[in-house]
């Protein structure tokens, strides 16, 4: 029981949460196949589940879920959903109708043992724990039934932390889209100035431009004095995230000037300080990454698909669009025009347009305006 209590909570980090545990419930309970069911639901063709099968096992769990769901969906005693949070139920082909029971029989079910845990957000899941026929047959004994049952809390408490985690994952998602969006690399250190994680942004602008690059788990630099010059902002960071007096902390600003000779600005930053959470290896470091003379995410705002998008968005024409964009990545009415094949006069005038509809003086308004709408653009 201690062994299977570890495999409830170490479940919560493995890649297929509780495949251990089903595994180990496998080999305790004799059993042929174990399932984690962790969502049921009718308008999905399959279920999400975790399984352990016996080696050698040439069943097809897949299409025999999909048969029940076709067949015999309407069967009270094998629909997951009759069965309430907390609940244990034994079930096999004597407790159903005989087209069911063939089912049962067909796929090498003796008998199966289901419970079912919930959390307050509403996840509901399922264990199911299968065994074969066999000589002599094996029922579930009652030993069996407390062994599941005694394992009911932690699995509920398991299952309460497991959705609070895909919860925060899933803004830590949220978060990093938005990053991503704003074009902005964010990478994340830890103590010793090793990486965490690297949102797609920064690597995009880190694949863009050489002389920067991620090696051994550090941001590295071939420009050795800049190089230097990171190296202490992250010790200083490091050192105003150990003192914790509470007061901000601006950061540093770290200039890099890339190989192709586009300047790429740097803002190294300490991590918040969580409480409770400490050590060389949570997150202590924050460098934020941007190009400040090559900004990616305008040039693709003025690809010609974004034109239609800038268009909606302030109800110009689709001509007004991409001049709109051009000027806001910089360039001047004479470029802007030549780029788009029309003449200058024209291009004026589609200016003129431009500003009226959105009740501003000139091209710098323009790029302002842009700039705050960029992220809605991609």
């Amino acid at each position: 029981m201690p062994e299977l209590i570890g495999l409830v909570y170490e479940g919560l980090n493995e890649a297929r949460p509780w495949a251990a545990l089903a595994e180990r419930l496998r080999q305790v309970l004799a059993a042929i196949n174990v399932t984690v069911t962790l969502l049921h639901a009718e308008d999905r063709p399959t279920d999400i589940q975790v399984m352990a099968v016996e080696e050698g096992d040439d069943t097809d769990w897949l299409l025999a879920e999909r048969l029940y769901r076709e067949r015999f969906a309407h069967i009270e005693v094998v629909n997951p959903k009759s069965l309430d949070p907390g609940g244990v139920v034994v079930f096999g082909p004597e407790d159903v109708e005989a087209e069911c029971a063939a089912h049962m029989e067909f796929i090498n079910l003796a008998s199966c043992l289901r419970t079912c845990f919930a959390e307050p957000g509403g996840m509901r899941c399922w264990i199911d724990v299968i065994r074969g026929r066999s000589d002599p047959q094996r029922p579930f004994a009652a030993g069996d039934l407390e062994l599941i049952r005694a394992l009911l809390p932690h699995l509920t408490r398991a299952l309460g932390l497991y959705a609070r985690l895909k919860r925060q994952e899933a803004e830590k998602s949220i978060y990093e889209g938005c990053l991503d969006h704003l074009v902005l690399g964010c990478l994340l250190l830890d103590g010793d100035a090793q990486l965490l994680c690297v949102n797609r942004a920064a690597r995009a602008i880190i694949d863009k431009h050489q002389g920067i690059e991620l090696s051994h788990g550090r941001l590295q630099l071939q420009d050795r004095a800049v190089q230097r010059a990171l190296e202490k902002a992250v010790a200083n960071a490091i050192a105003a995230r150990a003192q914790n007096d509470g007061g901000p902390c601006r950061g540093e600003l770290v200039r890099v000037q890339a190989l192709d000779g586009v300047l790429l600005g740097m803002l190294v930053t300490p991590a918040p300080l969580l409480a409770y959470f400490q050590g060389r290896h949570v997150p202590s470091v924050i460098v934020y990454l941007s190009e400040l003379t090559e900004n990616l995410a305008m040039q693709q705002v003025s690809g010609g698909s974004a034109a239609e998008l800038i268009a909606q968005l302030l109800d110009l024409t689709r001509q007004e669009a991409r001049l709109a964009a051009l000027l806001a990545c910089g360039q001047t009415i004479s470029e802007a025009a030549g780029q788009m094949g029309i003449a200058v006069t024209a291009a004026r005038n589609y200016s003129k347009n431009i500003y009226a509809k959105l009740g501003i003086k000139g091209q710098t308004d323009l790029v302002r305006i842009l700039f705050k709408s960029f992220a809605l653009l991609r």
